[in-house]
């Protein structure tokens, strides 16, 4: 015969609920919560799978006799293990009506195998059953009883509860049995010779979702949390099962026979038409119904694009609250610093909470040692229900006094530098595994980029240290002058040490990476690519400022060598142009190179160094062109070799020009066209054309109208 979609349905329901339940089981097969949802989801699989046998025997009468008292073998269970599982659930111990439910199971299953619980066949027009008999009306007021039974234990347990975080997973519980048994039971009437559609099928898989991703995901105890992506789908399946169900429905009452084929175009349809219902309800759920409904992805490359873009803490800070406010809607956030010497946290940034004065947050040996050590989040309400002592009761009750409910740490490595602190969410939502796994890849990334801002925002205040150090020593001015010497040598010898210290794994880095865009590790996706392109331009701008920093160390304390050779600056120049033509390309722009009329005269000059100053000079045109064009020349002047590059970009004020060649100085504007600047490429070029004799400066008409940069070189 062939199956019908209506036939189908409960097959496709028992394979769904009994992979679901294993799922359960085998997540934790100690838990008695998980063992005994796993024996209901069972009983629910024979009941379904027996239905789908007895439909498709429906012909054979003998043969679906056979099969409705094999659905009873699932069925006389069902109220048993459904009360077993509400008792592990309340963390209840057995009693005597789980023995007794048990005994009646049993007497029951044994009683379904004779004529006294059903017999005979009622046919109607979408299926068959037998029909009940004296034992079967006794059995459903043992079922009834039982199902009214474990609503009033769990209502009970609801009410008592004090704790929010629990009283959600009761209400949870509570609304999955309530799908199951406000639908379930429509699957008896045919029992008693009323034919109905047999949409009772889908109660258990609602059922088996709701109970199961809140027993898989142990955080997702919030009905709105489920139904965040789950809802999607299965309201979307639902509407496709509805959909099917009234089309073969019409077909039946106005064409009677519906063939394999029908059903089979049915079934196509519903297959073209999910996706775009999918997305309907999903955007529909997002503005109306879900607080979070993000792509943790977008997040954390939304996030990772933002934080190279600075070097500044407080910018960095408010980066990190954007992003994650986006997505997660909290009321409140902050930013803990941690003060290794007083051993205590310090806030260093604060949206939303009210700390009445509190100033400093003691460091919990404890949960240090259990969480923040191991870099992970500590959720308040758990901690409250699950390590509340003596040694975390201070703590917890500061939290929570202060609405904190969730602790991130920021580690690099094995050293912890603070935490984020988050708030509520504006739904009333709690945080939930996703969320855990986005704020624990976040709160890694922040971290490492708010170290090097701290580090950066010391080496830019280490001249104002130097400072207060002199005012200090100006009563002997030969202490005062030694003092500042060793000061000044300290600073260029941990300049020195830790840009050495850098430039060994960045270089590692950039070369594994390399390696992997070149397909060395195997092909790469699109997605992957582009991510690895980002982190390698990210390598580039940290070696470039690296060797910036030791170029500036070396310069200062007087250790920069040069190794000087008779060389041709025109050469140097046509390999600086031929290296950029392509980025130059990319980015739209035209460039020109003037090449000298004859050969120049070669000069005595550090190839390397003095093919960085030209390198910097054209990059920062190319950079600071958003259109137009860029020319390069070299030309002799007088008893020199002048070097210009000129572009048609952003051109700089007249109040600018004096401070370009500065150290840590950037023009006006500039930050806005290229971010990642730090103010170093000039004051290294004008250090590097000096020592060769030379003289190095620029030219502006002003904003809006380009630049030139100069520098000229002896011949002799």
């Amino acid at each position: 015969m062939d199956f019908t979609f209506t036939d189908i349905l409960p097959l496709i329901s028992a394979i769904f609920v009994f992979i679901l339940g294993l799922l359960v089981f085998s997540k934790n097969r100690k838990s008695r919560v998980n063992f005994t949802f796993f024996l209901h989801s069972l009983a629910i699989t024979v009941w379904l799978f027996g239905t789908f046998m007895m439909f498709i025997s429906r012909e054979d009468r003998e043969a679906a006799i056979f099969w409705d008292r094999f659905v009873y073998i699932g069925v006389v269970f069902i109220p048993v293990f459904m009360y077993h599982f509400g008792l592990a659930f309340i963390k209840k111990k057995p009693d005597f009506l789980l023995y007794l439910g048990y005994f009646l199971s049993f007497a029951f299953l044994i009683l379904s195998r004779t004529q006294y619980f059903v017999n005979d066949i009622f046919s109607y027009q979408w299926g068959v059953h037998t029909k009940a008999q004296i034992f079967h009306h006794i059995f459903l007021i043992y079922f009834v009883g039982y199902v009214i039974i474990w609503f009033v234990k769990t209502f009970k347990f609801y009410k008592g509860l004090q704790s929010a975080f629990l009283k959600q997973q009761a209400k949870y519980v509570f609304v999955g049995f309530l799908f199951l048994f406000g639908i379930g039971p429509i699957a008896y009437l045919p029992a008693y010779g009323i034919g109905i559609y047999p949409f009772a099928y889908i109660s258990g898989v609602i059922f088996t979702i709701i109970l199961a991703y809140a027993i898989v995901v142990h955080r997702l105890m919030d009905i709105k949390l489920v139904m965040r992506r789950y809802s999607v789908y299965l309201v979307s399946l639902s509407s496709i099962i509805i959909l099917a169900t009234a089309i073969e429905y019409i077909l039946i009452i106005y064409f009677v026979d519906v063939t394999f084929w029908a059903d089979f175009a049915i079934l196509i349809l519903a297959i073209l038409i999910f996706p775009p219902i999918r997305d309907y309800f999903y955007r529909l759920g997002n503005k109306y119904f879900f607080s979070s409904l993000y792509d943790s992805r977008e997040v954390i490359a939304d996030i990772s694009d933002k934080l190279r873009t600075s070097l500044e803490a407080k910018r960095i800070y408010d980066f990190i609250y954007e992003s994650l406010n986006k997505a997660l809607h909290f009321k409140a956030f902050g930013i803990l610093g941690y003060n290794e010497k007083e051993n205590c946290y310090l806030p260093q940034y604060n949206k939303g909470f009210i700390l009445s004065g509190q100033k400093k947050f003691l460091e919990n040996e404890e949960l240090h040692k259990m969480f923040i050590g191991r870099s992970e989040a500590i959720v308040v309400e758990e901690i409250k229900h699950s390590f509340y002592n003596q040694k975390t009761k201070e703590t917890v009750d500061l939290l929570e006094s202060l609405k904190v409910d969730i602790l991130v740490p920021l580690n690099v490595k094995d050293k912890t530098i603070g935490l984020m602190a988050l708030g509520t969410k504006e739904s009333g939502d709690m945080y939930n595994n996703e969320d855990l796994k986005v704020l624990k890849v976040v709160s890694a990334q922040a971290a490492i980029a708010i170290e090097n801002a701290l580090l950066y925002e010391e080496t830019l205040n280490f001249t104002v240290k130097l400072k207060k150090e002199v005012a200090k020593a100006t009563e002997d001015l030969k202490l005062a002058n030694e003092e500042l010497k060793k000061l000044d040598e300290a600073k260029s010898d941990f300049i020195s040490i830790a840009s050495h210290q850098l430039r060994t794994p960045l270089t590692v880095i950039k070369g594994y990476i390399s390696m992997m865009l070149e397909g060395n590790f195997g092909e790469l996706t699109a997605t992957g690519r582009d991510s690895l392109e980002k982190v390698y331009e990210s390598g580039e701008r940290l070696i470039q400022l690296v060797e910036n920093l030791l170029n500036i160390s070396r310069i200062e304390s007087g250790r920069l060598q040069f190794n000087y050779g008779i060389l041709s600056l025109e050469a140097i120049v046509d390999s600086v142009v031929e290296e950029l033509a392509d980025p130059v390309k990319k980015k739209g722009l035209r460039l020109d190179y003037k090449k000298p009329d004859k050969p120049l005269p070669k000069i005595k000059i550090d190839g390397e160094k003095i093919r960085q100053v030209v390198m910097n000079l054209v990059d920062n045109a190319v950079k600071y062109t958003k259109k137009g064009s860029i020319t390069v020349s070299l030309k002799k002047a007088k008893e020199n070799i002048q070097f210009c590059v000129s572009d048609s970009g952003m051109g700089i004020d007249k109040g600018d020009l004096p401070n370009l060649f500065k150290k840590f100085s950037r023009g006006e504007g500039t930050s806005t066209t290229h971010t990642e600047g730090t103010g170093l490429g000039l004051y290294v070029a004008k250090k590097m054309v000096m020592a060769h004799g030379g003289k190095i400066w620029a030219e502006s008409k002003g904003k809006g109208k380009g630049s030139k940069f100069y520098f000229e070189l002896p011949i002799k």
